[in-house]
């Protein structure tokens, strides 16, 4: 019930949240709070639930959370976003097309936070910021800020591996590399000395070229309050060595996962998918068509060039650029297909490239 970050107001906030109970009383209300707000809560908080954004940095240079004010009920409402952890201000750039390293980054931010915040009994949770990219001046590249985990086009950026992996391995096994297996102009050498993976397993198991290369825990010293915490290992490399990666997962002595990386680009090709199969020939209904490099295990594969091409028969409409330039968008990207009114029949959409190749996929309008 309060305008986002603004200054306190008691007398307003006092009258909106009255406002509010009389319309419900069976919620709670909140609003976030900026740093000062903490000084004078007492005599100036008006909410049910002391909503806090916090943005910074430990003595050691980790994600700070402050300790939640007493006798109050406290939550984290933003935290991580464009926070230059260790340095000052909001201008770290989790860009897909930018710093690798920054990248990186981002899920251990967002690991730390929850970690640091869940060790205080009392603080009720953490949102942290944020889940996509979007349009801002601020801190942008070419208009687009870059907060979120996942990119504009929603595709999960390295910054989702952390959240991605916080799931019972027996509703879903998960192993999620925070790093690109890539050996290009900016990571020569591959991911480095110490390199996050995220994973909901036991142990890892790391082969290059079918040859065991490490044996892994998670890290719960490090991150002793969060469920999955991530693993870390040493993957660099000669830059004249290349190899696959395959990363097996046990729980238990059980093996229940597998991911496979490769480094070599000339096997590359282009991945298309669509999220919906049917849609309704209402002129609104829409669905994203998504695309970009991968391996040829399936993996995405950063920082492919060119242009990908799209055409189109039958009765949709192409939202988004076409054709589409990967350099900016680190190689992958998507438009959304909407439908005509009134007009029914199998959207059938073919993508190009000139070196990931081709790919088509069709969709019912109904």
């Amino acid at each position: 019930m309060r305008a986002n970050e603004s200054l306190n107001h008691p007398e307003l906030y006092a009258r909106t949240r009255a406002i509010a109970l009389a319309l419900d009383d069976s919620r709670p209300t909140s609003g976030t709070m900026t740093p000062w707000s903490r000084k004078n809560w007492q005599q100036e908080w008006r909410q049910d639930v002391f909503a806090y954004d916090d943005y910074h940095s430990a003595a050691d240079g980790s994600v700070g959370i402050d300790s939640p004010l007493p006798g109050v009920p406290y939550l984290i409402s933003e935290t991580v976003g464009q926070c230059n952890y260790g340095g000052e201000g909001m201008t770290s750039r989790y860009r897909v097309a930018g710093n690798p390293e920054e990248q990186s980054l981002q899920a251990l931010y967002h690991a730390q936070a929850h970690s640091n915040a869940a060790g205080f009994a009392r603080c009720a949770g953490v949102i942290a910021w944020c889940a996509y990219d979007y349009a801002s001046l601020m801190n942008g590249v070419n208009g687009v800020k870059c907060p979120g985990v996942m990119d504009v086009f929603r595709i999960p950026k390295l910054g989702a591996s952390f959240y991605l992996a916080q799931v019972d391995p027996a509703v879903r096994p998960v192993i999620e590399p925070d790093f690109y297996w890539d050996f290009g102009r900016r990571t020569p050498s591959g991911p480095g000395k110490h390199s996050a993976i995220f994973s909901n397993c036991d142990r890892l198991e790391l082969f290059l070229d079918g040859k065991l290369r490490a044996t892994a825990s998670a890290d719960r010293a490090g991150f002793p309050n969060i469920k999955y915490p991530p693993f870390f290992v040493d993957l660099e490399l000669s830059q004249a060595t290349q190899p696959e990666l395959h990363i097996h997962g046990y729980v238990v002595v059980k093996l229940i996962a597998m991911r496979s990386f490769s480094a070599d680009r000339s096997s590359d090709r282009l991945w298309l998918e669509v999220d919906d199969a049917e849609l309704k020939a209402d002129g609104s209904d829409t669905t994203r068509l998504a695309f970009g490099a991968i391996d040829k295990f399936g993996a995405l594969r950063p920082f492919a060039e060119g242009e990908v091409h799209l055409h189109m028969q039958g009765p949709g409409i192409i939202v988004g650029d076409n054709p589409f330039s990967l350099n900016d968008a680190g190689g992958r990207g998507a438009v959304w297909i909407k439908t005509v009114f009134g007009r029914h029949g199998t959207i059938t959409i073919s993508a190009e490239h000139a070196v990931l190749g081709r790919g088509t996929v069709r969709i019912e309008s109904k």
